[in-house]
């Protein structure tokens, strides 16, 4: 008897299709729209950041070029002024109007010093009521008044900088 191995009488084994790259499964999906979600809130956010400290570069600008201006008039006395004006402006910006507007002399000064963590500002001449008086001389706390120009451009600058509202 002619006895025949039943497994030759099977097909070859086939291989199934390899797997395609899409559409992908649903965990990709949702990778992806984790990672998207993320992407726009990152934006979303450095972008409000940016504009909300916006005006701080713009006043960083406008300090500079008042110590340009300075180069050309050569008057502290104009320099004080202008860089309290800025800084008005800024502590406006930044601060509720009722609390900043009604300020001069040393309730200012104490209102700079104490917003930007800068003390120096209370014993200088610039951002007090004397920068009024042109024949009063300007002095930082120092005594030194040839660095007046730079010492009220630095503290101007690092309140611009550091104050918290």
């Amino acid at each position: 008897m002619d006895q025949q191995n039943p497994l030759d009488q099977l097909r070859p084994n086939h291989l199934p299709d390899p797997v395609g790259l899409w559409p992908p499964a649903m965990g990709w999906w949702l990778v992806a729209v984790i990672v998207i979600a993320l992407l726009v809130l990152v934006t979303v956010s450095i972008r409000r950041r940016w504009q909300k400290n916006r005006y701080r570069s713009e006043a960083l600008h406008q300090a500079r070029q008042i110590l340009a201006d300075y180069q050309v008039h050569q008057s502290l006395h104009r320099l004080a002024n202008e860089s309290n004006e800025l800084l008005k402006r800024v502590a406006l910006h930044a601060f509720p109007r009722a609390q900043v507007a009604g300020l001069t002399g040393d309730a200012w000064s104490q209102f700079l010093a104490n917003t930007g963590d800068i003390p120096e500002f209370l014993h200088h001449s610039a951002f007090n009521n004397d920068r009024y008086h042109p024949e009063i001389p300007l002095m930082p706390p120092d005594g030194s008044p040839d660095k007046m120009p730079e010492n009220v451009y630095e503290l101007t600058r690092r309140w611009i900088k550091k104050h918290h509202a």
